[in-house]
């Protein structure tokens, strides 16, 4: 799940590929992008999933798009609403589940309808439910910086109470505290979670493993949030399969690789797996490893993130600005 605010198009798409291709997740949600009609089809056939819903912006405001891989899973439509899409989702030989998107509008008014719609998909599902999105409120003043007095932590209990009431069950996280920030200085710096993974006891105890990450912020105001409903494993070095990166064609030495490894003349097979050898080897001696550099900078981005959750320090929020410049020209 991501809400998309404040990315620019390019670095939106670059980012986003960048996630997929690192967590191969079967669904994406996006949220607050802003566009609707033929402008949102083109990005939306970009993204390269087989099966995709949304719902449209208002104006310059909201918007939810849903994508899945149909040979993974099959999702059902249910609602369309300004501020939530719900859907059923199925995974061959399992039993369904309700899934709803959220974007709640900053208005407060507008944004109480959201709760009686949700209550209302509540009522009419006995089954397992997960909510996930942008809810723009939080449970406590402690899940923000920079924003307080007493209409806040009003808002903060009246959101606690509607989570108590309908008996959801915040999934917790790893990673960096605040999923939204905003500022250039320690005067203007403000963040806070508003983006969350819930879910009703039945999906809680379906999926008792489920482990949600808040990936560090790059190009939006809002981070990315990935859900596994199997926990987090890491890929063993000797299980990850040999991949040609077209951003090797791009540097000023591969053409002098090619013309001087490249061999016509023996057979094809045994010859690919010598080639393939010398090729990660160039990769990580002359292309300086490209992936090696992305890691290194989305750690560094999520420690000096999660700093910033617990405090505002003016060179922590430059330092931060420098690194998501560096992760926007990597990703280019």
């Amino acid at each position: 799940m991501w809400n998309v605010q404040g990315a620019g198009k390019q670095a939106f798409m670059a980012t986003l590929r960048e996630i997929v291709r690192i967590n191969n997740p079967s669904v994406i949600v996006l949220v607050e992008t802003y566009l609707s009609g033929e402008k949102a089809q083109r990005i939306c056939d970009r993204v390269g999933y087989s099966g995709q819903t949304r719902v449209e912006a208002q104006g310059f405001s909201g918007g939810i798009w849903l994508f899945w891989k149909r040979e993974e899973v099959t999702v059902t439509p249910l609602e369309y609403h300004g501020q939530h899409l719900t859907v059923e989702i199925e995974k061959l030989g399992e039993a369904p589940w309700l899934f709803s998107a959220v974007y709640a509008s900053p208005d407060s008014s507008i944004r109480r309808d959201l709760w009686r719609e949700l209550e209302n998909a509540r009522q009419n599902f006995s089954g397992p439910w997960l909510l996930t999105g942008d809810f723009n409120e939080t449970r406590s003043m402690d899940e923000r910086h920079g924003v307080g007095g007493s209409e806040m932590q009003r808002r903060c209990i009246n959101f606690s109470n509607w989570i108590e009431e309908n008996r959801l069950i915040d999934l917790g996280f790893y990673g960096p505290k605040h999923t939204w920030s905003r500022g250039e200085t320690e005067a203007t710096f403000k963040s806070a979670r508003l983006d969350r993974f819930m879910a009703n006891e039945e999906w809680h105890l379906k999926f008792e493993d489920a482990v949600v990450k808040h990936l560090p912020r790059a190009c939006s105001d809002h981070c990315p949030i990935i859900l596994s409903t199997n926990g987090f494993a890491p890929i063993p070095a000797s299980l990850k399969p040999f991949r040609f990166q077209a951003a090797w064609i791009t540097h000023e030495k591969f053409e002098e690789f090619m013309k001087n490894n490249w061999n016509n003349s023996t057979p094809l097979i045994p010859f690919l797996s010598e080639f393939a050898l010398k090729l990660k080897d160039w990769n990580k001696v002359i292309f300086h490893n490209i992936f090696r550099k992305k890691a290194e900078l989305w750690a560094r981005l999520e420690g000096v993130q999660q700093c910033l959750s617990n405090k505002r320090l003016n060179h922590l929020i430059v330092l931060e600005k420098q690194l998501r410049q560096e992760m926007e020209n990597v990703l280019h």
